[in-house]
């Protein structure tokens, strides 16, 4: 298998996680919306995309927590 077909796997560890999670709790709450809602789960897919996207800090988080 050459480079270009080797996949890596970057697990989201308990504090990414945590930070990931509190971006999402703040954006419900500014939206007033519920956990189980389709935009809530629109903007959870977000959230963790923006992640393993490279997108690694509280401050960048929440700003795309915000664009939705």
């Amino acid at each position: 298998m050459n480079s270009a077909q080797t996949l890596t796997f970057d697990p989201i560890g308990p504090d990414e996680l945590e930070m990931i999670g509190k971006a999402f709790e703040d954006e419900l709450q500014r939206r007033a919306l519920s956990r189980k809602s389709e935009e809530a789960e629109a903007l959870a897919a977000k959230l963790i995309n923006a992640y393993q996207a490279g997108i690694r800090d509280d401050l960048g988080l929440s700003i795309v927590a915000g664009l939705s």
